[in-house]
């Protein structure tokens, strides 16, 4: 990995195809290389065979031409290949390709793309883009604090956040990725972990190049406890469709996405203003030191709304102390409510150290643990006041603060006051109650973070070579080898055997017909339940002449005895290749929630032991589990280590494992385990 340290601040830079023709982009993207080296105090150097000079500056003919060792060559022409040859020549470090028409525009663009990749790749030079800019050498001012580190796969796309430099919002560096024809934001999120300005990274992304680069990256930041913030394209089918279209990336399975984001602490936003909002907050605010909000406003409408808005976003409003509460009345009148939310009626506002009193009041009591002071419309004698007072509240570091600031007027004192004080500011009820939210989500997940450790699955069992389903019982058989436990089981190939087979395993047993050739047994007909040893003999005709009639050439093992287990509660287990995650494990409720409801959760492999309990927990239907209605609680834990067991098993068979189903699982009272009932799975 090449140090990026010298990407962003290049001691030497050549710039391909500048230009002093003021109506191109070459002449505004080299003044912009140029401002930036002349910060850093780095050497620029023009490249054009047309002109000598541009801006004062000499050109030169060829790259070729350029004196001493180059860290970044731009390359601003149409033929980009040519351009990337001759920074390979020059033994550049960093190759960054302006020049569009690859892989977003179809296969084509794509093998020209690859073969840059493979340019740069054979001749040591690290690529970045194709079809992207140099807002990567976008001059910040150095504001306080912590700073946000960008990445975007668009770069105007990330212009809206560079802009929140005007809102006091510092940004340490800006990575406009384009294709990711090599380096990727991967690369990015790594550096800024290591950054010691850099506290969030924002991203706009389309698609992830490499997903073990970024679960490498993400789980760096986690430990670093340096938040990721992003917009990821590809929620519906439209937005996958541009994204490809723009480019290149393939956008993937949204849910797998949001399942990725869960288990590594990535905090996954809407759009560009709750990712500027977001960020900020989380780069402004320290861990907080619970989850109780306070909401102190200057109106008890005011105050509603946003108790309303709390509790629609799972935000917990504790009341605030008796003591606290006659401490506010003190100077609040009597018939105003202080219990949480706090209406101050306006009054204490007028007179100058009242409102501050007040504030300090809410943050001294042991349940406020964020404050938020909403402001909506704006009276100057007011605003003012109140602005000042939450500034030095957040200043004074005693708490978390946020500001809402509701009012479309910005021209106005209490609003600059706001901004230069740095406080955290969101611009509505809702956008401010989500970003609540999603910080006091990402420090929960901090506090529950494990390392992920590869599972030893010396163990396990191999899969028969070939491609497509296992029989039952072999599916069965092979999952057994990590652990998951199946009902007790015969498989038969006559009457009597079958017979005998079910006064071992009954009173009454199941029976279905078994073989690679049969996938979906109830669909055809092909399982009885509540069969007893003496209808077991006459039953195995039928279903053994329908099963070899359903399995054709796709195999016929046998008829397969089964125990009864009705008791517990039924839910389904299975896994997923996916093409960029790998194995994707999804848990769910069987019947109803699944087939209509699709209350389903979803994690990637590998699990660690808090994710297994999570997945569980988080299904809408968890409450059938946990005992509601005089129903026996379930045994979690066991179901919890067979979702484990499963990681395991997906992680062992790897690619091999294309496809597995345990549906349906009966999860027994809690202390008696699981049983899986039926099995599908299919080889790649």
């Amino acid at each position: 990995m090449s140090d990026l340290r010298f990407f962003f601040h290049p001691r030497a830079i050549a710039v391909i195809g500048a230009t002093d023709d003021k109506t191109k982009p070459g002449y505004h993207l080299l003044k912009k290389v140029m401002e930036r080296a002349a910060r850093d105090g780095g050497s620029v150097y023009p490249v054009n065979p047309r002109t000598a000079e541009i801006v004062g500056v000499k050109c030169y003919p060829t790259l070729a031409a350029v004196p001493g060792d180059l860290d970044v060559v731009v390359v601003m022409i149409g033929d980009a290949e040519q351009g990337l040859r001759d920074a390979v020549a020059k033994k550049a470090t960093f190759c960054i390709i302006f020049t569009a028409g690859f892989s977003e525009i179809g296969a084509e663009g794509a093998a020209r793309e690859r073969e840059l990749s493979r340019i740069a790749a054979e001749g040591g030079v690290r690529l970045f883009g194709p079809n992207t800019n140099v807002n990567a050498f976008e001059l910040f001012p150095d504001l306080p604090g912590k700073k946000i580190g960008l990445i975007t796969q668009s770069g105007h796309q990330g212009r809206p956040i560079a802009q929140g430099v005007d809102l006091g919002i510092g940004l340490s560096y800006w990575a406009p990725t384009g294709n990711e024809a090599d380096l990727e934001a991967a690369d990015f999120i790594e550096y800024y972990v290591t950054h010691e300005d850099t506290g969030v990274i924002a991203a706009y992304i389309e698609g992830f190049k490499s997903i073990p680069r970024l679960r490498v990256a993400a789980e760096k930041a986690a430990r670093a406890q340096k938040p990721i913030v992003l917009v990821k394209v590809g929620r519906t089918n439209a937005g996958a469709r541009m994204a490809m279209s723009h480019t290149g990336h393939l956008t993937g399975a949204d849910d797998v996405h949001d399942a990725f984001f869960k288990q590594y602490g990535i905090v996954r936003v809407d759009d560009l203003d709750e990712l500027l909002e977001t960020s900020a907050l989380l780069a402004r605010l320290p861990k907080p030191p619970g989850d109780g909000v306070c909401i102190y406003a200057i109106s008890g409408g005011t105050g509603a709304h946003m108790a309303d808005m709390c509790e629609w976003a799972g935000l917990r409003l504790p009341p605030l102390m008796n003591e606290t509460q006659n401490q506010l009345h003190t100077l609040i009148p009597d018939y105003l409510t202080v219990s949480n939310p706090v209406d101050n009626g306006a009054q204490p506002v007028r007179k100058p150290g009242q409102n501050r009193w007040l504030i300090e009041q809410c943050l001294d009591d042991p349940s406020c643990d964020i404050l938020v002071c909403p402001i909506t419309g704006v009276l100057p004698s007011m605003s003012k006041i109140v602005a000042t007072d939450i500034v030095d509240a957040y200043k004074s570091a005693k708490k978390p603060v946020i500001v809402i600031w509701g009012s479309p007027v910005v021209d106005e004192d209490g609003y600059r006051i706001l901004v230069e004080g740095g406080v955290p500011m969101f611009r509505s009820f809702r956008s401010c109650v989500i970003g609540i939210r999603r910080y006091l989500d990402y420090w929960k997940f901090i506090d529950s973070f494990e390392e992920r450790t590869a599972p030893d699955v010396s163990a396990g069992a191999e899969l028969p070579e070939g491609s497509g389903p296992l029989s039952e019982d072999e599916a069965a058989t092979i999952a057994e080898h990590f652990g998951i436990p199946f009902a007790r089981r015969a498989l038969v190939e006559g009457g009597i055997e079958a017979g005998m087979a079910a006064g071992e395993l009954g009173p009454t047993v199941v029976m279905k017909a078994c073989g690679r050739g049969i996938l979906h047994k109830s669909d055809a007909g092909l399982v009885r339940v509540g069969v007893s040893p003496d209808e077991a003999g006459p039953l195995f005709d039928e279903l053994d002449k329908l099963g070899r009639e359903y399995a054709g050439d796709g195999g016929y093992d046998g008829v397969l005895v089964e125990e009864m287990v009705d008791d517990g509660e039924e839910v389904i287990v299975g896994v997923k290749n996916d093409p960029q995650f790998g194995p994707v494990i999804v848990f769910g409720l069987g019947g109803v929630f699944v087939e209509v409801m699709r209350d389903v959760s979803r994690r990637v492999v590998p699990l660690t032991r808090g994710e297994a309990e999570a997945m569980i927990r988080e299904v809408r239907g968890f409450p059938l589990l946990d005992g509601a209605r005089g129903r026996p609680k379930a045994d979690i834990d066991a179901l919890a280590d067979l979702l484990m067991n499963v990681s395991h098993m997906a992680t062992a068979l790897g690619n091999r494992l294309q496809e597995l189903d345990l549906n349906p699982v009966r999860v027994l009272p809690a202390g008696h385990g699981v049983i899986a009932l039926d099995a599908l799975l299919i080889r790649s």
